[in-house]
This record gives C-alpha cells, structure tokens and sequence, in this order.
C-alpha cells in the first residue's frame, strides 16, 4: 500500500474555510479514484498559521498516477487554492506502507459474538433461538422437504468450518466436502445427537474468533481465490447467519402451530 502526503499552509482566519473545502471538493478527487483505501485530513494551528496536510492512502502506484499523473511526485492544485495557501509545494511525499491495524477485524469479531450471543440490531441471535429446545423439537421437520432446526444448524456450522479452513489455508476444503457435508441427512444427524451438534456449534464459534484475533486488517483485502478477498468471505459468513436465524425462527413458528 502507496500513503501519499501534501501540506499546506493558511492563516488562521483562514483555516476553518480551508478545512470545509479539503473535506468536500478539495478531496473529492482522491475518494473517486479506484483503488483509493483512505483519505485523512490534518490539522494543527501554530501562533497564527495553520498547517494542513492531506493523508491519502492507495491500493498501489498505479492507483496514485490514476490520480496525480504519471508525474506523481508533483503536487496537485485547485483554484479555490489561490489567495488562501500561502506557498504552493512542489512535491508530495510518498511512502510504502503496512496496515497494521485491527479496527476492522474487531468489527466482525463483534459481529459474530452478537449473531451468536445476541446485541445486534435485529434482535436475535443463536444462543436465544435454541435455548430451551430440546432434540424432539430441534430435529422435527414442519413437512416433508423442509428441513429441521437441527439440519439448518448443521449447515451453518458447515460454512463456518469452510471459513475457518480457508483462514488457515486449506484452499479445497469446501470443494472436497461440499457435495457430502452442506446439509447431511437428517438420519446422520439423528445418530450425531441435538447436544453434539450444539457443541459444533459453540466449538466454531470459539475457533473463528481466535483465528481472526490473531489476524490485522490487512489479512481481509488478500486474496483466497482470484478476485475475492477474505473480507468478501467473512461478510459473507456473517450474513449467512443472519439469514438462517431468521429461517430458525420461521421453521420453531411452523412446528408450534
């Protein structure tokens, strides 16, 4: 990753005009381009001048002369510039940088804490939806051709140890065993048992949230396959969830008519 720095300098009776039009106008340029990860403005006022700079971070070299040119190191201008910067740099800074946070790694680590122990917007949750329920019930299916809340238990615990796979590098996991695992028989599932497969349960849960703790920002945006991140995947997880939660609660409404 390419971060880009300019400065800039005003008086201080300037600076709170310069400031609305770097955080609209002024920066409007380098939110617009692909492959632009980020765009901060600073600020600090000394005696009476105020210093600006603006931090834009990119995806590559490429993504920072879709913006500046291919004479990159040359700073960019507008003509609300004139009359307010007291001197117009040249050139800009640039540095390679390494991601090294966690904020949102943090975001889907909270997530799936709430979709299993519940705090989300909707409500719901894994550990809400089963409580109380017992295996007559969890494996009751409400007609035929519909499955059971154990079977919908099963295939999320399926996607989330295809997750869970790919972080730790095991790239054909899910095509090995899609076939045979997604949902296994509500048979097989009678013999693993309501309470095993609550255990499944609970032991994915644990096993995400360590291996994304041990993980930074910049794991999400690589690749596992040609043109999906791990980010597209751990979203994608979550959602699915959400999903089979709601349908959780459809299947216990249909079975205690």
């Amino acid at each position: 990753m390419i971060t880009r720095i300019w400065h800039g300098r005003t008086r201080e009776r300037d600076a709170n005009g310069y400031l609305q039009f770097l955080i609209g106008k002024g920066t409007s340029d380098y939110v617009n381009t692909p492959g632009n990860k980020s765009v901060r403005v600073w600020n600090k006022t000394d005696a009476d001048i105020s210093h600006f700079c603006t931090v834009t971070e990119w995806q590559d070299l490429d993504a920072v002369k879709a913006f500046a040119g291919e004479d990159h190191e040359k700073a960019k201008y507008y003509p609300e510039d004139e009359g307010i910067l007291l001197e117009f740099e040249d050139t800009v800074s640039h540095y390679n940088s390494v991601d090294a946070s966690k904020e949102k790694i943090n975001y889907y680590i909270r997530q799936f804490e709430q979709v299993y122990k519940g705090g989300s917007w909707q409500g719901e949750s894994f550990l809400e939806k089963l409580s109380g329920m017992d295996e007559e019930v969890a494996f009751r299916q409400p007609m035929p051709g519909v499955h059971s809340v154990a079977e919908v238990v099963w295939h999320c615990i399926y996607w989330r140890t295809t997750l869970q796979k790919r972080i730790e590098g095991d790239a054909t996991y899910r095509d090995r065993t899609y076939e045979q695992l997604n949902f296994l028989s509500w048979n097989e599932l009678k013999l693993k048992g309501w309470a095993t497969l609550k255990q499944e349960l609970d032991d994915s849960q644990n096993v995400l949230l360590t291996l994304l703790d041990q993980k930074r920002d910049n794991f999400l945006s690589t690749l596992y396959q040609p043109d999906h991140a791990f980010e597209h995947l751990v979203e994608g997880i979550v959602q699915h969830d959400v999903y089979h939660l709601g349908q959780i609660g459809l299947i216990k409404k249909m079975i205690t008519m």
